[in-house]
């Protein structure tokens, strides 16, 4: 062996100090380093809000986060609030797409704020819809996973006495689901197809998106707006994007039991 091979070994050389590994060469610190740093991004990105509490542990695979402040009314009075966390403290909601979109229309939102001092904000999609979103999909979680203990249905379960059976909450949430994706109907919103064919997918073939492809992509798979585009061939435009919210707005709307008699089949 040369003396540059014994060298490359010098460089190459692993040492084991407990559970870190430290690889000896030209570059083995700086490498080192940045896996030190990116491991402590990701902890950082999953440590819980301290106004949550000390009990919440740290997890990096909970994604993004949303804080909120339980309120009651203050005894004795109609219009004044008080904070109601056990201990003051916040509580913390996983972000779902809603969120995210609602994230993201905040941020184009001050961007149109910085030059239209009266521009207003306009939420993507009102309380109801989100509300009524988000119950489609703990229907379609608790029936995939047999649980429905996240849904309404699952207070109700027996547990041995005076409950109902298990089985007959779940035929009962399973037509209930069924039921929502029926007021929804199979066929494609007018925001849609007044959009023209050459303003889909730029000379590509597209597919239409029909209202229930939407929902499902929306609610269930937790895709965006530009996300169900893309899915489907679309360009990925504001117009489009805007005709693809409100046929989804109106599709929750129905799901809701608003304007259902008009519902496309």
């Amino acid at each position: 062996m040369g003396k540059g091979d014994e060298m490359l070994m010098e460089r190459t050389l692993k040492t084991q100090t407990g559970n870190a590994v430290i690889v000896v060469g030209t570059d083995g610190t700086a490498r080192l380093r940045a896996e030190a740093d990116r491991v402590a991004k990701i902890k950082a990105a999953g440590a819980a809000p301290a106004q949550c509490g000390p009990e919440v542990p740290n997890a990096p695979a909970r994604g993004a986060v949303r804080i909120s402040n339980p309120r009651e009314l203050v005894p004795g009075t109609t219009d004044k609030y008080q904070h109601a966390g056990w201990q003051k403290r916040s509580v913390m909601h996983r972000c779902d797409v809603f969120d995210m979109m609602r994230a993201q229309a905040l941020n184009a939102h001050a961007k149109v704020k910085a030059k239209n001092k009266e521009a207003v904000f306009e939420e993507p999609f009102n309380a109801g819809q989100v509300s009524m979103a988000r119950h489609y999909a703990g229907l379609h979680e608790g029936l995939q996973s047999g649980d429905l203990r996240g849904t309404s249905y699952g207070e109700r379960v027996s547990g041995g006495g005076g409950g109902v059976d298990a089985v007959v909450l779940r035929l009962a949430a399973r037509q209930e689901f069924e039921a929502l994706e029926r007021k929804v109907g199979r066929g494609v919103a007018m925001p849609m197809r007044k959009v023209r064919p050459s303003k889909r997918g730029a000379g590509r073939v597209c597919k239409m998106i029909s209202d229930l492809d939407a929902v499902r992509a929306v609610c269930l798979l937790g895709l965006s707006m530009s996300e169900v585009l893309r899915k489907y061939d679309w360009t990925v435009s504001s117009r489009n994007s805007a005709a693809l919210r409100a046929a989804l707005r109106d599709a929750l709307d129905r799901m809701q039991g608003y304007g259902v008699a008009s519902a496309r089949k």
